[in-house]
């Protein structure tokens, strides 16, 4: 049931925060069965205090012996709540002196995995294999592919490998059949993107030196000042919750997040809770991350927006004054200042429960995702038939060989006309309120970024609808669950490219990380068509940058009619 925050009284707003605190899944859920899931989801809560003291110390030990042992990188292979705190603490703190470098390999791209293998070291390099379930397809394949590797090139290759795991999982399994250095089992009771403070988080950042038990005592801080004791009013998490909630129920289900410099990471963390905790039943909230700045005329009525700022940030840096302006446009603002980079311990709690919160108020259950299951379940029919036959199915596209690919009931011709068409009929539709999600299956590369940074100030200022990007198959882990189950108003553009050479098959898998990241791909592709999504498939020849330079004339002339 949807609530509207400001329909409810003090008593009842105490209430909430109480239950929260108590661990009440009801809050999430009327229905018996789903309160029982809920409550095995819960473990987040109050996991600050047990990772203090002796889990502090455990870590300090392992950082000395990974520092002892000569270790230079870690590469930690995750997807989605596995990698995305480490990748942020490691953009924002980045490593300590003397400690390793970490490099996030969260991604099937293989010019990615070729950039890791590469640079060799591998006596000198530890890798962290971190997945809840221990079944997730791409740290499994990059598994399979390095291990060989480690075989190969080094004489005990289970001391370069550390499992960050629940227990009893398959990878738990794995890491002790191979030897593996250390096994950190998680509590079981915490879902991926509520993982931050656990094992799955602190052990990245323990190994390149970030202080945990400071990290912890900052995040500890947050927790008492958002505890159940303190009034609804006084209290971060709830009002941060009432807030995004508040807008949500009103139709403004669009934030902007904006920090200051050397935050930024930090919005690939925080959409990943907010799209994947929210987007589901045709509501959610919709977080959008990296659009540049603009005057307030150019946003729309469903935008709000939260600031986290840093009280170091020289003031010609800081977003301030642009702030102030749309506050002066009376949009809502939700400011935040972290006075310390540690500060960022308290505010992987506060979202999180700030978004558990305004589930709340949405009437969804905060920790499902139940649309992630469907895109799976579509790239292994791709794969399957790619086994069986050894072709990946494009019956979707019209001319294979064509430099832009696109389903036949959007577009009659695989053509710049024909593209040019499909776009003009999509903007057509879409509402102003509405958003367009740019999706490239692509290598990670600045100059992607900034073609698709071009696009979208492109269609803001054009169209006045909002803009997210999302490399995949990253984004099927984050924000893929509100494009199939959040709401109506979205759009989607898939960018792939054709392999530029012949890949081998990743050990033990039938098929090649081309192959597998395609088929995410293709398999996203249908789930988004069968929920009569609007969205496109682009492929394009190796020259990935030029055909994206192409696709934004198009963009361009069609978006402007």
């Amino acid at each position: 049931m949807i609530i509207r925050p400001s329909n409810i009284t003090a008593e009842q707003k105490t209430e909430i925060i109480s239950r929260f605190w108590k661990k009440d899944p009801s809050l999430w859920s009327n229905d018996p069965e789903t309160q029982k899931t809920v409550a095995n989801r819960l473990g987040w809560v109050d996991i600050v205090g047990k990772m203090q003291g002796e889990v502090c110390d455990e870590l300090k030990k392992l950082s000395d012996e990974t520092r002892s042992r000569g270790f230079k990188r870690v590469v930690l292979l995750g997807m989605g709540g596995s990698s995305l705190c480490p990748l942020v603490l490691s953009r924002v703190f980045g490593s300590a002196q003397d400690f390793p470098e970490l490099q996030v390999l969260d991604t099937t791209d293989p010019e990615e995995i070729e950039k890791i293998e590469s640079r060799g070291m591998w006596d000198r390099t530890l890798f962290v294999f971190a997945s809840k379930s221990g079944t997730t397809i791409e740290p499994n394949a990059q598994f399979n592919y390095f291990w060989p590797i480690m075989e190969r090139e080094t004489g005990d290759p289970g001391r370069h490998f550390i499992a960050i795991t629940d227990p009893q999982t398959p990878l738990d399994d794995l890491a002790k059949k191979h030897g593996f250095w250390k096994i950190f089992r998680n509590p079981p009771d915490i879902g991926g993107r509520y993982s931050a403070l656990s094992y799955f988080g602190l052990v990245p950042a323990a190994l390149i030196g970030i202080d945990t038990e400071k990290l912890l005592a900052h995040a500890g801080k947050m927790v008492a000042e958002c505890g159940p004791d303190v009034p609804w009013q006084k209290n971060p998490g709830y009002m941060l919750g009432e807030f995004m909630g508040e807008y949500a129920v009103q139709s403004r289900d669009k934030i902007n997040i904006f920090t200051d410099p050397g935050l930024e990471s930090f919005g690939l963390w925080l959409e990943q809770l907010l799209a994947e905790s929210t987007g589901k039943d045709t509501t959610g909230i919709v977080p959008v991350v990296g659009e540049t700045t603009g005057i307030p005329g150019f946003y729309g009525g469903e935008r709000i927006f939260a600031y986290i700022s840093m009280s170091q940030t020289p003031e010609e840096r800081s977003l301030g004054g642009f702030v102030e302006e749309l506050r002066g446009a009376d949009f809502p603002i939700y400011r935040l200042n972290l006075e310390d980079l540690y500060d960022l311990g308290g505010q992987f709690f506060l979202w999180e429960m700030a978004t558990a919160i305004a589930s709340h108020f949405l009437g969804v259950n905060a920790f499902d995702e139940p649309d992630v299951k469907h895109a799976k379940e579509k790239t292994g029919e791709v794969l399957n038939v790619l086994k069986a036959e050894g072709r990946v199915p494009v019956k979707f596209w019209v001319d294979p060989q064509s430099e832009l690919l696109f389903k036949p009931s959007k577009m009659l011709a695989a053509s710049m006309k024909g593209l040019f068409r499909t776009l003009r009929d999509m903007f057509q539709v879409l509402p102003s309120w509405g958003y367009i999600a740019f999706l490239p299956y692509l290598p990670y590369n600045a100059e992607t970024e900034e073609i698709i940074r071009e696009m979208r100030h492109l269609v803001r200022q054009e169209k006045g609808c909002a803009t997210t990007m999302g490399y995949g198959p990253r984004y099927l882990h984050s924000t893929g669950q509100i494009h199939k189950g959040g709401p109506i108003s979205g759009a989607y553009v898939i960018f792939t490219r054709k392999a530029p050479k012949e890949y081998p098959a990743v050990p033990g898998m039938g098929f090649s990380f081309w192959q597998l990241q395609f088929a995410q791909a293709a398999g996203d592709f249908q789930a988004l068509e069968e929920r009569n999504k609007r969205v496109i498939h682009v492929h394009f020849n190796p020259d990935f940058n030029l055909g994206l330079r192409s696709f934004s004339k198009v963009l361009s002339r069609a978006v402007r009619l």
